[in-house]
């Protein structure tokens, strides 16, 4: 079972299999983290794993206060992710 990196919550079957379009790393986000950097780089996603609690926000997923999270961990993993957007292929 896969964890998002910043706030160590179960990743479902859809935040698992989501990559980076450029590098092909996956992005080990849940929904509410990956708000953060949605737009900052493309992403494969499989529609096709998408649940009705993907789409829709929880009562937990708006308790921000509630969730622990390490932003210094968080923000390291979203410049690695940004960082990688420059790569080419040769």
């Amino acid at each position: 079972m896969t964890h998002c990196v910043c706030c160590d919550r179960l990743l479902s079957d859809y935040e698992a299999t989501r990559k980076n379009a450029l590098t092909m790393d996956y992005i080990d986000l849940c929904k509410v983290c990956f708000e953060d950097v949605k737009g900052l780089f493309p992403v494969i996603e499989r529609k096709d794993l998408v649940t009705e609690s993907d789409l829709d926000p929880s009562e937990q997923d708006l308790d921000v206060e509630s969730r622990e999270m390490d932003t210094g961990d968080c923000r390291d993993y979203i410049d690695y992710i940004v960082s990688n957007d420059s790569y080419e292929d040769s």
